[in-house]
């Protein structure tokens, strides 16, 4: 059985229907008007995630309960979720105007427990149209890591969500027949956005001074072992997602040669790729990890296989990744000066 609230906010009417459903390998899956898939992590928590009609997949966290106690207005300590909307004044670029500078969007997450934690924070893909407008919490991945001692900052680089500015990510440079020659333009303009959201979550309550780990979805994973590359003194660990900037080898894969040149032995990284990926195919992938490590960088490789639906979307099934992820987290030096 399955049934849900009136939500004016999420645009839900109460309902309720009844959907065939399989238990395999500890993963609960209904099938009917749509698909959802829960994945257990311990006694009180459920990683679920949500295949539409239309395709759209989404995501999502349910914890445990007591009736009685949500009557009386108790909360379970997880509550409210998703963390706390905050602002982050941008580093070099300010309004038109000059007044101030441009803000970027982000989700906070403290850390569990009262003593300080290192700072974790995860990024997003690159969106079209109108899902440039969305925020993404990325509340799974946030769940995760709290769970491993950090604290964790979601940003919405700029022009995506609620943070301002121009995306000018898509800027790329092509030749007189439209090839594309060059995307330098808009990675350094997300590494301007990283290096400000490194300052503001450095200054967070709760969060411990030092290197960060970097994570993010496709372009987000790109950007996290880049920067690595660029600033390896900053970087704590890298856990990159199906990472790419744009799915043309020719033009990406030497930054992933300087990516391996630049944290060569200084920043462990753990690359996630599912072997169905929609956007970068197996050959592409492998074609990655070799440019990476043969200009001498280290990364734990990990290509995925039967990842439901578009193994893009790799992040949304952390059963098939966690237990891999928390053995990586584990081997972090976290007293890294």
């Amino acid at each position: 059985m399955f049934a849900q609230s009136d939500s004016a906010f999420y645009g839900m009417n109460r309902e309720w229907w009844r959907d065939d459903a399989t238990i395999v390998d500890g993963v609960l899956t209904m099938t009917g008007f749509r698909i959802f898939r829960y994945a257990f992590d311990g006694p009180d928590r459920l990683y679920l995630t949500a295949t539409m009609k239309n395709g759209a997949v989404t995501s999502g966290t349910l914890v445990r309960a007591d009736p009685a106690r949500l009557a009386a207005g108790d909360r379970p300590a997880e509550w409210p979720w998703p963390g706390e909307r905050v602002s982050i004044p941008h580093l070099t670029v300010r309004t038109p105007d000059g007044a101030r500078p441009i803000t970027l969007e982000a989700t906070f997450y403290p850390p569990v427990g009262s003593g300080p934690a290192p700072l974790a924070i995860f990024t997003h893909g690159s969106d079209v149209g109108r899902n440039q407008l969305k925020t993404w919490s990325f509340s799974t991945e946030a769940h995760w890591l709290r769970d491993n001692g950090f604290a964790v900052l979601a940003l919405m680089r700029r022009g995506r969500g609620r943070s301002e500015g121009i995306n000018g990510e898509e800027n790329f440079g092509r030749e007189h027949d439209g090839g594309l020659v060059d995307v330098s333009a808009g990675v350094a303009e997300a590494v301007e956005d990283l290096d400000s959201a490194i300052a503001y979550g450095r200054k967070l309550s709760g969060v411990r001074p030092g290197p960060v780990l970097l994570a993010g979805q496709s372009r987000g994973g790109f950007l996290a072992m880049h920067y690595a590359g660029l600033k390896p003194g900053e970087v704590l660990g890298v856990v990159n997602f199906c990472g790419g900037w744009y799915p043309y080898g020719p033009v990406t894969t030497p930054y992933y040669a300087n990516g391996g040149r630049g944290a060569a032995g200084k920043v462990p990284q753990l690359w996630l790729y599912a072997d169905n990926d929609g956007l970068y195919n197996e050959a592409l992938i492998r074609e990655y990890d070799r440019a990476f490590v043969a200009a001498g960088g280290r990364a734990r490789f990990e290509l995925l296989h039967g990842v439901p639906g578009d193994g893009h979307l790799l992040r949304l099934y952390p059963d098939r990744w966690r237990l891999i992820a928390d053995q990586f987290l584990a081997t972090l030096d976290r007293q890294k000066p």
